[in-house]
């Protein structure tokens, strides 16, 4: 089947309504034909309940696992998880359990390649991937051409059985597995108790989780009428907070590692930066206001359904705080 394709370029994507929720995934391979890209692979399958994290890098794994088999020697990959391509680079440890056997996976992939290079992308320029990836939550059904069924081994024709198991509930088991030194009924008696507290039973309570990262880096206050105006750094603490309603089955409204992984990947964009040379700061002044300002819209476009940003706040030192909600 090998078709020893000596570039290509690979496009993945994977996305969860919910996070963890409903996810799928989706990859385009493509060769440069002279005259663009022709898509020479593509496909999208539904992997059941996991995070983004989790489906991103499935969708990596799915996609290297389609360029091996098509004998691809020379691999250029784009991706809009700019965590996961980071962690693939080395930029960033991962420290998620759940997801350090599948960045493993997908290094001892990458290695079957004579060379390779993993960069970020904008959304826009990973839109086929994306709506892959959708048209597969959308239909619950694996879609496209591609060569390989995930994670089944098979060519070109997934079994029922394959299609079955991608759909089984990734990344978090579907039960909890039986307590040490319970029986059965007195653990049946115990999931009874934890029952009684499922969010359906609870009102309407509103949950709020706060999380803080910090960066360093340089700005000049233009127009300042004091020593700020001069070049000076900071050591910048932000602060966020998010809110929601509805727990997930496992008793949680929005992760605190999934926040803590989107705060960080925003925040990477201007550490040990000179801020007044970082777009937006280039046409705005680099003050608090505008930093939490700006950080709060950010993080607002990318939180899930039914998260809501309470508030952001940057310290400018352990005394100075600055806080922006929207009114």
């Amino acid at each position: 089947m090998a078709l020893f394709i000596k570039k290509a370029l690979l496009n993945t994507d994977g996305g969860s309504r919910g996070n963890p929720g409903d996810s799928g995934i989706g990859f385009t391979l493509g060769v440069d034909d002279g005259r663009g890209i022709e898509t020479i692979c593509r496909g999208g399958w539904f992997i059941g309940r996991a995070t983004n994290n989790c489906a991103e890098y499935k969708a990596l794994i799915w996609g290297l696992q389609n360029a091996a088999a098509l004998g691809v020697r020379t691999l250029d990959i784009h991706a809009d998880s700019e965590l996961m391509v980071k962690q693939i680079q080395g930029a960033y440890k991962v420290k998620n359990e759940g997801i350090k056997p599948l960045f493993a996976q997908a290094k001892g992939l990458l290695g079957r390649f004579e060379s390779y290079s993993i960069q970020h992308v904008y959304r826009e320029r990973n839109s086929a991937a994306d709506e892959l990836a959708n048209v597969a939550m959308d239909s619950k059904e694996p879609v496209g051409d591609y060569a390989i069924g995930f994670e089944t081994g098979e060519l070109f024709a997934p079994t029922q059985e394959s299609k079955a198991q991608a759909q089984a509930p990734a990344c978090r088991p579907a039960q909890p597995a039986r307590s040490e030194g319970l029986t059965q009924t007195q653990e049946g008696e115990a999931r009874g108790q934890i029952a009684r507290f499922s969010p359906q039973e609870r009102g309407s309570g509103m949950y709020q989780l706060t999380v803080k990262d910090h960066f360093d880096a340089a700005h000049a206050l233009v127009g300042y009428p004091g020593q700020c105006k001069d070049l000076h750094g900071h050591t910048w603490d932000i602060e966020v907070s998010v809110r929601g309603t509805q727990l997930d089955s496992v008793g949680i409204v929005y992760d605190f590692k999934d926040l803590k992984e989107l705060l960080h990947e925003l925040l990477d964009a201007y550490d040990h930066k000179y801020l007044n040379e970082v777009p937006p700061f280039d046409a705005i002044n680099a003050t608090a206001e505008n930093l939490a300002r700006v950080l709060y819209d950010d993080l607002a476009a990318r939180l899930p359904a039914g998260i809501e940003l309470a508030e952001v706040s940057v310290w400018e030192s352990p005394i100075a705080k600055l806080t922006y909600t929207r009114a």
